[in-house]
Parts: structure tokens; C-alpha cells; sequence
């Protein structure tokens, strides 16, 4: 009896059978908990993106609010901005994963303005506080499987910290490429005193400066680079070309000899020719008439004609000798003046008179025929679109006083409207206004500056459109639309102080180039002092 409860023992240790059972229950549970790990975890990534994606869109939202300086302190601007595309509940990017019920607790903010040294960006000093911002978001949500690990002791299972931090710098080191048309108005009101508050000179002579600024402060070649020599105004591979157009027109091909070199030479102005490059007016419609095309009514031959008639510079890029030039002389100067094969737009904006360098006589206003601009605004656009470059956007910047007054078109083989459609002498504030809706609609970024802009209407229209409002409908938008401070003040136009000067012609050109330059994000990594 001793000997078989010993043998049934023996067999009860030694038999297997059963074992399975219990390693697929440990598998199974094991196969669980893995499971339940990688779907926290899954969760929690997926949660993390979204975190910093809102972060980074709050920064580089808040970074387009920059600068804070002297003259404008509160931050309360880029903290309100930051939150709007934020994950904060109620805002742009609030994601359901990040915000109660789903998530434990809401998304939180902590925007934080301050200083980077980044190379091309204007530095911090005792007029800029802050050229950069630092936005971080952090959520806590639920787990629900690796939660059990409480029952153990470890209570930091049951949830998740997520936390994510974006550095964005303000505008002014990234920019282009850009294709720039600059139309400046020569009629006699320009060539009045300023007065003072823009410049000690005349009226164009300060909307040339302004111009210089914007040549100081654009991009001729690549970032850190030196741009080289020149080859018919263009360096190789240039990032922002420029070309400059004046109305009224001039005889073709005296441009260079006046306008482009250092001595005074008054140019020959003469009426606007639009009219007689059409071979019929058969558009009925207030758009742009298509060009060089079967059902087109002007010709590729006859657009020329009118671009060197408005042109005074064709898009070059040799108007500074590398992408960081600064000093108190930052243009390049055309050394013996401009020519057919060398032209310098420098030398046509009047040097770097702007800058206390050597001052050049620059594009005269002589006057004689009155306002009309929608002819210079459709040759521009015409040639900025025949002339695009690959990756460049077109840029169209205006200077006027706003009232296109009764331009006298040019006798002889004249085709104009009647019904106020380009060309046309009625409703000529409205004839730019269409011009400009077709060339925004082409793609074109157009930024309107009023220069002594009058209260009254223009006096050629019979819809009763004022200067202010006409020009503000040639703008791409309110913040593309400027007026200087001896002009009426214009509703929907942006104020802009630089320097602690404000709506002079060198704040708006300062503000125009800044706003062609884009935020951008910094690594985390780099040196960020917080605005005390």
C-alpha cells in the first residue's frame, strides 16, 4: 500500500499534463498588458502631435505680432493671439484629445516674448524688447490600461503629462524670392516741398528715399552670401528682383539718360499712349484684357511698347553688393551712372541719400499731364506675370495721392472706351480698382502707398469713389493699405510706428518690407532671454 501511494506521487509530480493552461493564462494577460501599453501609449502620441502642432501654430501666430518696443509695450497682443491658435478650449486648435471631458485636465499656455540672436534679425536693444516668443502647452490625460499599475503602489500610472514648447522669431531674416514692381507717381504735385515731416525735399525725392529703404532692407542674393558681378542688372541666382515704373510715361528709351545716372536730366513725360496701343477696344467687361492672344486686342509688341514707356528700371537685383550690406552707405551706386547694359535702380531712387551716402539727382517729376494710374498698374502687372520666376511671388507697390484726375490720353489712332473700361477717360479711379482685382486675383501681393492724399473724390468717376477708398481697394488687404501723415486719414488703413516715428514714408516702406518677410520657427535649443 506504502509502494503505490508512492508511485501515485511520483506520477502526480511528474506528469505535465495541465501546464498549458497556465502558461497561456500568463501569455494572455502578458499579450493584454502590452496591448494596453501600446494603446496608452498610441493615445499619448497621437496626443503629443497635436500639442505641439497647436504649439507651434501659436507660436508662429504670435511671433507675426512682434516687435514689442519702447513705443509699444504690451504684450497683451501677442499672449491674446497665441491663445486664439492655440489647444486652449474655445480656440482654433482645441482638440478633443486635449481637452475635458477626453483629457483630465483643459490645455494650458504659458507665452513668453523675448531676445534671439539670430543673423539677419534685428536685434534687442533699448528700443526693441522682444524679437522673439516662446509659447508651451501642457494637457494631462487618462490612461486606461496601465492605470492598474496603482494597484501596486505606482499612482503616476493612472495618467499622463504632456507638455510641448515652440521658439518662433518675428519677421525680418526669411523673406522671398520676390518679383517687385515699385510704381511711383512723377505729376507735378510731387514735385512740391514735403514740408518736413517725411523729408527736408521735395515730394518724389521723399518717395524716393522710401524706396531706398526697401532696396536697403530686401534680399539681392542668398542669405550670407557675397551677390557678385552683375550681368544686365542681375546677379546670379537672385532672390528679390526689383523694377520701378513711373506714370506719367516717358518716351521710350530716354529712361536711361535720365533717369537712371547721377546727372540732371529732366525726362520727357508725355500722355498716356494706352489708348493707341490697341488695335480695337472690344472688351466690354472691367478686367484686363488678355495679351498676345487670339481674342485679346493688344498685342505682345504693342505691351512692350507701353513697358518701355512706364519703365524706368527692368527687374534687376545688383542694388546691393550682398544679402547683409549695412552701413551708413548700404546701396550699391552705379560708379559712372546707369546704362543700357548696367541699369541701376539705385541711382534712379536717388542714391543712398536716404543713408547720408552719395546722393544721385533720381527719377524727376516733371509734371505736365495729371493723375492716372491704372495704366501704369496693368503694365506692371503684365510685366511681372511675363517675367515670373519659379517659386518668386509678384509684388506691386503704389504711391499715389489717390485721385486719378482726367490724365489726358494720347491723340490719334485713340481706341477708348466710352463704358469706363481700361482705357478709358471716365470712371478712372474704378478702372485701377478693376485692374488690380485682376492682378490680386493673378496672385499679385499689392501694398498701396497714399502720399498726401486729398478728402475729396475723384473727379473723373461717377460712382462716387474718394481717394481713400479707391486706394484702399487697389490693396490686397487693410494691412497692405498706408497713408503718410500729411494725408486725410483714410478708413482701413494701418498705422505704423518705426523708431518712434509715426506714418512717415520710412516707417510704411520699413513696415512694407517687414511684412514680406515671414515668422519662423527656431529650434527650442537656441539662446532665449525672457523680456524682463
Amino acid at each position: 500500500m506504502k509502494r503505490k501511494s508512492e508511485f501515485f506521487l511520483c506520477r502526480v509530480i511528474n506528469d505535465e499534463s495541465g501546464q498549458t493552461l497556465i502558461w497561456t493564462a500568463l501569455m494572455i494577460a502578458m499579450l493584454v498588458g502590452v496591448g494596453g501599453l501600446t494603446v496608452d501609449l498610441g493615445r499619448a502620441y497621437v496626443s503629443y502631435r497635436e500639442l505641439q502642432a497647436s504649439t507651434d501654430a501659436a507660436a508662429l501666430a504670435a511671433a507675426s505680432q512682434l516687435p514689442i518696443t519702447t513705443t509699444n509695450k504690451s504684450s497683451n497682443t501677442v499672449s491674446s493671439t497665441a491663445t486664439k491658435y492655440s489647444s486652449v478650449s474655445g480656440n482654433y486648435n482645441a482638440f478633443a484629445n486635449l481637452n475635458t471631458p477626453v483629457a483630465l485636465t483643459g490645455a494650458a499656455i504659458t507665452v513668453t516674448p523675448g531676445c534671439v540672436n539670430v543673423s539677419g534679425l534685428p536685434q534687442c536693444d533699448t528700443g526693441l524688447l522682444a524679437n522673439a516668443v516662446q509659447v508651451t502647452q501642457s494637457v494631462k490625460i487618462p490612461t486606461y490600461f496601465i492605470r492598474v499599475l496603482a494597484a501596486f503602489g505606482i499612482q503616476s500610472a493612472k495618467s499622463l503629462t504632456l507638455s510641448a514648447t515652440a521658439t518662433a522669431q518675428m519677421r525680418g531674416a526669411q523673406r522671398g524670392p520676390y518679383n517687385v514692381a515699385m510704381a511711383l507717381d512723377t505729376t507735378q504735385s510731387m514735385t512740391k516741398p514735403d514740408g518736413g515731416s517725411n523729408c527736408s525735399g521735395t515730394k518724389i525725392q521723399c518717395a524716393e528715399q522710401g524706396a531706398q529703404i526697401m532696396l536697403s532692407q530686401l534680399s539681392p542674393c542668398l542669405p550670407g552670401t557675397t551677390c557678385g558681378t552683375a550681368t544686365a542688372g542681375n546677379v546670379t541666382n537672385p532672390v528679390d528682383e526689383v523694377s520701378l515704373f513711373t506714370f506719367p510715361p516717358q518716351t521710350a528709351g530716354t529712361q536711361v539718360g535720365n533717369d537712371e545716372g547721377c546727372t540732371a536730366k529732366t525726362p520727357s513725360e508725355i500722355a498716356y499712349p494706352d489708348s493707341t496701343a490697341y488695335a480695337t477696344v472690344s472688351h466690354s467687361t472691367p478686367t484686363m484684357p488678355p495679351v498676345g492672344t487670339a481674342t485679346g486686342d493688344l498685342t505682345t509688341a504693342n505691351l512692350q511698347t507701353l513697358v518701355n514707356q512706364y519703365q524706368v528700371v527692368p527687374l534687376s537685383s545688383n542694388y546691393r553688393s550682398s544679402d547683409n550690406t549695412t552701413g551708413t552707405s548700404p546701396l550699391t551706386v552705379a560708379s559712372s551712372g546707369g546704362s543700357s547694359t548696367a541699369p541701376s535702380i539705385v541711382d534712379a531712387v536717388g542714391g543712398n541719400s536716404y543713408f547720408w551716402g552719395k546722393s544721385c539727382t533720381g527719377m524727376d517729376a516733371k509734371g505736365g499731364e495729371s493723375t492716372f494710374y491704372a495704366g501704369a498698374l496693368f503694365v506692371s502687372q503684365e510685366y511681372l506675370a511675363a517675367n515670373a520666376r519659379t517659386n518668386a511671388t509678384n509684388v506691386l507697390v503704389l504711391l499715389s495721392d489717390g485721385d486719378a484726375n482726367g490724365g489726358t490720353m494720347s491723340a490719334g489712332n485713340s481706341n477708348l472706351n466710352s463704358n469706363g473700361s481700361y482705357p478709358s477717360a471716365i470712371n478712372q479711379c474704378q478702372q485701377a480698382i478693376d485692374i488690380a482685382t485682376a492682378a490680386k486675383a493673378a496672385g499679385t501681393k499689392i501694398y498701396v502707398v497714399g502720399y498726401g492724399v486729398a478728402s475729396g473724390g475723384c473727379e473723373v468717376d461717377t460712382n462716387g469713389l474718394t481717394a481713400c477708398q479707391t486706394l484702399r481697394s487697389i490693396a490686397s488687404s487693410d494691412q497692405n493699405f498706408f497713408v503718410d501723415g500729411s494725408s486725410t486719414k483714410c478708413a482701413g488703413a494701418t498705422s505704423v510706428t518705426v523708431g518712434g516715428v509715426t506714418d512717415t514714408l520710412g516707417a510704411i516702406f520699413t513696415a512694407i518690407v517687414g511684412d514680406l518677410t515671414l515668422p519662423r520657427l527656431l529650434p527650442n535649443t537656441i539662446a532665449f532671454t525672457p523680456t524682463s
